[in-house]
């Protein structure tokens, strides 16, 4: 990955890791360490990438700070992960300079896309609009969505309160996280409406225990498994102001808060 020069040389990575995370999966690593190495991995494909597109683009990367959220924020990136991020701007960032990066962005996505990281369905990338903005816009939109706390406010603390510093300035980041924390914190009706939010994810248990599937005889792993302790994790986090994003260390670090 360092010695990339190019987009194929990254796609050809990114091919490397998948299929190492598919080996090691079969020889029975546990899901801790395979995430969180495939999560690293993808870390520096990514940080490579965006410094092969900034230099022929004018686009200097001590001048924001790309951020990873959900799972990739997390560090609990598994082989079908899509992309989620965005990007924090210094507030003197004038209009032509926030369009030319959010145009350099749009381009990092696709590539990224490329290199079989798909698109996110819901437009969560740092090309777009919404998720390229300058830091006192991020802390307003924040405070917004405690403040409210409707469905759509929860729905976005879910993904956009789950994230990390990836490439760039981390700084930038360092004022979102303290006011997550400083808000929610401050804001118990918020913590409830989290709590509600998460208990709409129910386990696939029938009325004797049994594990019950669809049509198909599936289960949705994430939604019905994995999502239950994400969930629960980051209302523990969020309420006891711990600054972890991960859900292994934000359960230890709640633990040690409760006692």
């Amino acid at each position: 990955i360092r010695r990339a020069r190019d987009l194929p040389a990254l796609q050809a990575a990114a091919k490397d890791i998948r299929r190492l995370a598919r080996q090691l999966l079969s020889q029975g690593l546990a899901s801790p360490p395979l995430t969180q190495l495939i999560s690293h991995l993808n870390d520096r494909l990514t940080q490579r990438l965006l410094a092969l597109l900034a230099e022929p683009a004018g686009i200097a990367l001590d001048r924001l700070c790309w951020v990873a959220l959900g799972s990739e924020g997390r560090g609990e990136q598994t082989l079908a992960t899509d992309q989620d991020n965005a990007l924090v701007l210094p507030d003197d960032t004038s209009e032509a300079q926030l369009l030319r990066i959010r145009d350099w962005a749009a381009r990092a996505n696709e590539a990224l896309d490329a290199c079989g990281y798909p698109l996110c369905q819901g437009g969560i990338m740092a090309g777009q609009p919404d998720c390229c903005l300058r830091q006192s816009q991020w802390l307003a939109r924040f405070d917004r969505w405690i403040a409210q706390g409707s469905p759509q406010d929860l729905l976005h603390a879910a993904i956009y309160f789950d994230l990390r510093p990836l490439a760039g300035d981390a700084t930038l980041l360092a004022p979102l996280v303290r006011r997550i924390a400083e808000r929610t914190a401050a804001t118990p009706r918020f913590v409830h409406q989290l709590a509600l939010n998460a208990l709409t994810h129910r386990p696939p248990l029938g009325w004797f225990g049994r594990i019950e599937t669809d049509a198909q005889g599936a289960i949705d792993l994430k939604l019905q498994g994995a999502a239950l302790f994400v969930d629960a994790a980051r209302l523990l986090a969020l309420s006891k102001g711990v600054a972890a994003t991960g859900t292994r260390e934000r359960l230890q670090g709640s633990g040690q808060a409760l006692g």
